[in-house]
């Protein structure tokens, strides 16, 4: 929607843009002239929220202050303020300061107060919910009722409407909201009697402080609880795990797995060393045993003393081994004394068997055998010692093999075990943590839910200023933009045509001119506003006559239109007196029953009927349209306007649709364009042929639509000239003879 035309239907619908508001806001006038008075009180409460000090503030340095979770605090607070718990205890104390009243008392409740009471509660009922001279005790009676039974007669003060005892009317009259984003809560609360007001907002202060006070305690106190029962269990898990480890540590001699490990693994290694040394050493000894003896001759003497020295050695390899076994396994002193003094004892015994031997002769390579005989000696005795170490190393070697089975697996248990210990170990000191915090947290909040009442509830003395204006005021505001809403939606809802630019766009055709709607416009406004578009159609018409070739000295107009009732009789009439006025010579041809057969004086405008028959739709010619008696020459004027019957319930006359020189659609603009017009208008596109020029000539147009074709200014002055008929009467005929002479070639 443009701008103009929101105007347009500001302008149109301004009576009842005016008259709807002014009434709704006299309805309201007279309906508020009796509105109760009403007076108003309030407390500020420091809350200490945001800025205030606690245990986890630091003392001089800079804190982050968290804006959401200080929102969420003050929310928090608010709620509890407005809650029903909160508001039902308010409710409660004020009905049992109200019943101990034996007479008004301004400061508390008032004459009219009071007897709306006494009306409310029976004297009867009211000694039984009043513990005369005692306000707790009162109001613990009152409350005991209420929870006695779901109907009683506590219960139905609590829920009457626009009661003092209301709990819908207390929180409709209850303000509470943070001080713009300071520590402080305005709480403010609106009656119609000032003691009621006062007192409200001193019990809601008590009432709502003692709440969110216990409400922060409890929360605390069941995290505290709830972390040192998990701490004990926590603690017997962890010293369960830990003896388990223990036990398994005395059960299979272990101190420290590690370091006991780590040794074994090193003597090991050790082992491994020197046993693979002593294998080297051993097998050298035995290559060169068997060298020496290949060089040493007479045999036959080492052969004989071979069993006394094979028996002594081997007695000397036990000896050694035993020696050796001795010193490795740390036995006593004297045992490894008494097995070297052996051992000496068989190698001297060796030595002289040997002496004996070598003495015989000497090697084949001049070396004497003596010397052989002591090396051979020497390497045999060595060899001995080395296979006996080589013994002991065997047997160190399978014990370590032994030790290593019995703490492969022992590791793998103690590994988790002790991952036990260590996983209790972290949640006991996680359980811890989160106890210390908690326990802060409670400490904290016992110091800083610190709720102080900074402006105590003051006596209203005068009551609040009438709303009265501001509600007519907004009830005729509200009126004027719901009646102002409701036009705009009609005109956006309204699917039918209204003005050219809209009919040019839905049908695709060019405008010929227009005709006004009757409407709220007199004869004078108008015959002027008829005349201006008849002379826009007489000026299209010239535009189309010079623009064409002109093959006769007539010019076959024909008016159609898709539906019956499209206004074109009245229409052809118009025109043709139009053209007439302009001394053209005119034929018009309808079908319309109303209309009798007639001629001017000078026959330059004649009219004639026809009838529907068959003759219409084979007619060649409009000759061919008219009865015998009334047929007249067409050649003899200048334009011939013919109207034939509507589309959608007759068919086309074919050939005089082919003769039109030009064709006028009629549509009426207060209808909407459908599918079906569509589908009419392309039948006589195809009818007519590609010579003949259509164009549209709407009727019905409201005067605000016709700005397109004849101006805005044009329409409001032929309004505002309506009741000066002589004027409007000289500007027709002004207007007339200037467009005769525009159009005098016709």
């Amino acid at each position: 929607m443009t701008f103009s035309q929101f105007i347009r239907i500001l302008k149109r619908n301004l009576i009842w843009l005016i008259l709807f508001p002014t009434l709704i806001a006299v309805i309201v006038y007279f309906l508020t002239q009796r509105l109760p008075k009403e007076f108003v009180s309030g407390t500020t409460i420091y809350t200490g929220i945001a800025s205030g000090y606690s245990i986890s503030s630091t003392e001089g340095a800079q804190s982050t202050l968290d804006y959401f979770a200080v929102t969420n605090a003050f929310d928090n607070l608010i709620t509890t303020v407005k809650s029903k718990n909160t508001i039902e205890e308010v409710s409660i104390k004020l009905l049992a300061q109200h019943l101990l009243l034996e007479q008004p008392d301004p400061s508390i409740l008032g004459q009219e107060g009071f007897e709306k009471l006494r009306g409310l509660v029976s004297e009867e009922d009211r000694s039984q919910m009043i513990i005369s001279g005692n306000f707790a005790a009162t109001v613990d009676k009152i409350t005991k009722i209420k929870n006695s039974s779901g109907d009683n007669i506590v219960l139905q003060l609590l829920n009457t409407p626009k009661s003092y005892y209301s709990i819908e009317t207390i929180l409709s009259n209850l303000t509470s909201e943070r001080k713009s984003s300071s520590d402080f809560i305005d709480i403010s609360y609106k009656a119609g009697d000032p003691g009621v007001c006062v007192n409200t907002v001193k019990f809601l202060s008590e009432s709502f402080i003692t709440k969110y006070k216990y409400l922060k305690g409890a929360e605390t106190i069941n995290v505290v609880k709830w972390f040192e029962a998990r701490l004990r269990e926590s603690a017997g898990e962890l010293n369960n795990s830990e003896n388990k480890l223990k036990d398994f540590g005395i059960r299979n001699k272990i101190i420290n797995y590690n370091e006991q490990s780590k040794f074994i693994a090193e003597a090991k290694e050790d082992n491994e060393t020197d046993y693979y040394k002593e294998l080297m050493n051993y097998e050298g000894k035995k290559r060169a045993i068997a060298r020496l003896e290949d060089k040493l001759e007479s045999r036959e003497i080492l052969l004989k003393n071979n069993a006394v020295l094979n028996k002594l050695r081997r007695e000397l390899s036990v000896v050694n081994e035993q020696l050796v076994r001795s010193k490795l396994y740390s036995n006593p002193k004297e045992d490894i004394t008494r097995l070297a003094q052996k051992g000496e004892d068989l190698k001297k015994e060796i030595r002289l068997y040997v002496l004996q031997a070598y003495s015989l002769n000497n090697t084949i390579e001049g070396v004497p055998q003596q010397n052989l005989l002591n090396r051979w000696l020497e390497e045999i005795l060595s060899a001995d010692e080395a296979d006996a170490r080589l013994n002991v190393y065997v047997d160190r070697r399978k014990e370590f093999d032994r030790q290593y089975s019995e703490f492969a697996p022992l590791g793998m248990q103690i590994s988790r075990l002790e991952r036990e210990v260590s996983v209790n170990e972290k949640q006991y000191l996680e359980i811890l943590h989160g106890l210390h915090l908690a326990k802060l947290r409670q400490q904290n909040i016992e110091l800083s839910n610190n709720l102080q009442v900074m402006d105590n509830p003051t006596f209203p003395l005068k009551p609040l200023s009438s709303r009265r204006l501001l509600l007519i005021i907004i009830s005729f505001v509200t009126s004027f933009f719901l009646i102002l809403a409701y036009f705009v939606t009609k005109e956006l809802l309204d699917s039918s045509v209204k003005n050219t630019a809209k009919a040019e766009q839905l049908t695709g055709l060019k405008i010929f001119s227009a005709l006004p709607d009757n409407v709220g416009l007199n004869n004078l406004s108008i015959n002027k506003i008829e005349n201006t578009l008849l002379d826009y159609a007489v000026s299209n018409l010239k535009i189309e006559i010079e623009s064409g070739e002109t093959t006769s000295n007539n010019y076959l107009i024909t008016i159609l239109s898709s539906r019956e009732q499209e206004g074109k009789t009245y229409a052809g009439l118009k025109l043709a007196e139009k053209l007439y006025s302009l001394d053209s010579s005119v034929l018009f041809i309808t079908n319309d029953e109303s209309i009798e057969d007639s001629e001017t004086d000078d026959r330059k405008l004649r009219i004639a009927k026809y009838d529907i028959t068959s003759k219409l739709f084979g007619a060649k010619s409009v000759d061919n349209l008219l009865p015998e008696f009334s047929r007249v020459n067409g050649s003899n004027y200048n334009f011939i306007i013919l109207e034939i019957p509507a589309i959608s319930i007759n068919a086309l006359p074919n050939q005089l649709v082919k003769n039109s020189r030009l064709s006028l659609m009629m549509l009426d603009a207060r209808r909407s364009w459908t599918n079906s017009d569509n589908s009419i208008l392309n039948l006589y596109r195809k009818a007519s042929g590609n010579d003949n020029r259509i164009m549209l000539w709407l009727n019905h147009v409201g005067t605000d639509n016709l700005e397109t074709l004849i101006g805005s200014r044009y329409i409001h002055r032929s309004k505002k000239r309506t009741n000066n008929p002589s004027r409007l009467l000289t500007e027709n005929l002004g207007q007339q003879e200037h467009t005769t002479e525009e159009v005098e070639t016709i």
